[in-house]
């Protein structure tokens, strides 16, 4: 890998980084349009973290053994919010043909190797890293004796979130029976991870060996076009959650002033109809009474309306 070159193409596509991002992202969905989901409709904040982690890891991608504990804590971060071992080729698919779509004529063949085996190794570790479980608290649970299986280590939040029977009367601790099947419940549990985990290195080891102008086998192509649409779909979507949401906040502030107006007229209303009667608390419920019920009224209608509106707008953009 030359880091040099691979370094001087970041910084060229950086310079245009949103951009980059909301391309990548958009080649992502079209490859696999359920990954959409796994998204919040408007991608401004997930695009920066995109960019800043790209970033990252290129800034050390000549010593990569200094970014593992974070490609780790970001792979499993990644598995938590709904990301399987087999979405990795496809981020890799989208992240060559975005790189190759803002390089152009700067990206050779050599590159593209550069950036294959780069993208190669931060998989195989994210992937690794959510294969093998969350964080270094871990406890060791062996087979019991006699049955045969791998030994291997449990989180101990999962050993904790585990409720085992008590033993039988007259007898300290859990039931050996329910342990055990726990055991050999986890033993297969493993096994079928690590068998994942090597075919997931086999593809790697695939991936790193085959010309980087080879499409993946199998893979879809990305139109242009199509990219260049949805990622103007995504920007008119923000557009329209931003100009929502500074619509709720002025209808918020509105209702807020009138709700304050109509608690103390209603005080004082109170204060001069209770007479003898008159007492703090009581004036305080009118005032609460007043502000609630005139709030939800001026702010309820037109939010309803307005939220109407914005998903009659979102239909006709699709």
């Amino acid at each position: 890998m030359d880091v040099a070159r691979l370094r001087a193409s970041w910084s060229t596509v950086a310079e245009r980084g949103d951009e980059f991002a909301l391309s990548f992202y958009a080649t992502l969905f079209l490859l696999r349009p359920a990954l959409r989901e796994l998204f919040e409709v408007s991608l401004t904040e997930q695009r920066g973290r995109f960019v800043a982690a790209l970033g990252d890891i290129v800034s050390r991608v000549d010593d990569l053994d200094a970014a593992v504990p974070s490609l780790r804590r970001l792979g499993r971060a990644h598995r938590e919010s709904g990301v399987l071992p087999e979405f990795y080729p496809l981020v890799g698919q989208a992240l060559l043909a975005t790189l190759e779509r803002f390089l152009g004529d700067e990206w050779t063949p050599e590159l593209a190797a550069d950036w294959t085996g780069a993208y190669a190794v931060v998989a195989e570790v994210m992937t690794n890293a959510e294969v093998r479980g969350r964080g270094r608290q871990s406890v060791r649970l062996p087979l019991g004796d006699g049955d045969s299986g791998p030994r291997a280590e449990l989180t101990a939040d999962r050993v904790r979130g585990r409720l085992f029977r008590r033993a039988r009367r007259y007898r300290r601790g859990f039931d050996r029976e329910d342990v055990r099947a726990f055991q050999r419940r986890v033993a297969e549990e493993i096994t079928a991870r690590d068998r994942e985990a090597t075919r997931l290195r086999a593809e790697v080891a695939r991936l790193r060996a085959r010309s980087p102008r080879e499409p993946t086998e199998g893979a879809a192509v990305v139109d242009e076009l199509a990219v260049s649409l949805l990622s103007q779909a995504q920007l008119l979507a923000e557009e329209t959650l931003t100009a929502a949401d500074k619509h709720r906040r002025r209808l918020a502030a509105q209702a807020h002033r009138q709700a304050e107006t109509a608690a103390e007229q209603a005080a004082t209303t109170y204060r001069a109809a209770a007479g003898a009667r008159y007492t703090p608390d009581g004036e305080e419920l009118q005032r609460r009474l007043a502000w609630a019920r005139t709030y939800s009224h001026a702010l309820g209608m037109p939010l309803r309306a307005a939220d109407t509106a914005f998903q009659h707008h979102l239909r006709e953009i699709g």
